[in-house]
């Protein structure tokens, strides 16, 4: 057996549910509830002879596959909350277009909405998002030199700072700070 989905591939689909559930470490009371599967239908299962060969398996696949059906129902989960979230926007349209707010107003409501806006914000993966002056040096290449847009222009401009010397850098440093003291009242 190369997977739990390979091991389990034989069986019904409440078959595998149940498998599935009890290789992730669920009881088999409560998976049976989970399931909706009464005890007279379970029961049944064991004269099938592909259930019965993969539930005296079950120990080997739990060890084997537990992180595998942990994953599987997750995958489930995931697919069951997008088709709940696609209900929800769908009753909320509906309110919107008859104008009777109730639903809409509540707490889940609102939480669904702004996960929407939220992911619909985020960049996909693999494109780089630019910062804006990023995006202005790809409208105006040669930008990034320095320049400005005089009448529709490019101009560049040629921006220079003075060159010091360790000792002026020193002494332009003190004046400034001599300068910039007032002398108090003693």
């Amino acid at each position: 057996m190369a997977n739990l989905v390979e091991a389990i591939k034989d069986l019904s689909e409440h078959q595998k549910q149940y498998i599935v559930r009890r290789v992730a470490g669920l009881d088999t009371s409560s998976t049976r509830d989970l399931i909706g599967i009464a005890r007279g239908t379970y029961n049944t299962w064991f004269h099938n002879e592909a259930f019965v060969a993969v539930h005296r398996q079950l120990q080997e696949l739990s060890s084997r596959y537990k992180l595998e059906a942990i994953q599987i129902l997750r995958r489930d989960n995931q697919l069951e909350a997008v088709i709940l979230e696609g209900k929800i926007i769908a009753r909320m349209k509906e309110e919107i277009d008859s104008g009777e707010y109730a639903f809409v107003r509540t707490n889940l409501a609102r939480e669904v909405y702004s996960k929407l806006i939220t992911d619909l914000d985020k960049a996909p993966a693999g494109i780089q998002v630019l910062s804006w002056q990023q995006r202005v040096n790809q409208i105006f290449p040669g930008r990034e030199q320095g320049g400005e847009i005089i009448n529709g222009e490019f101009e560049e401009v040629n921006i220079q700072s003075p060159k010091y010397s360790q000792g002026e850098l020193a002494q332009a440093s003190e004046q400034t700070h001599n300068e910039g003291q007032e002398e108090t009242p003693s």
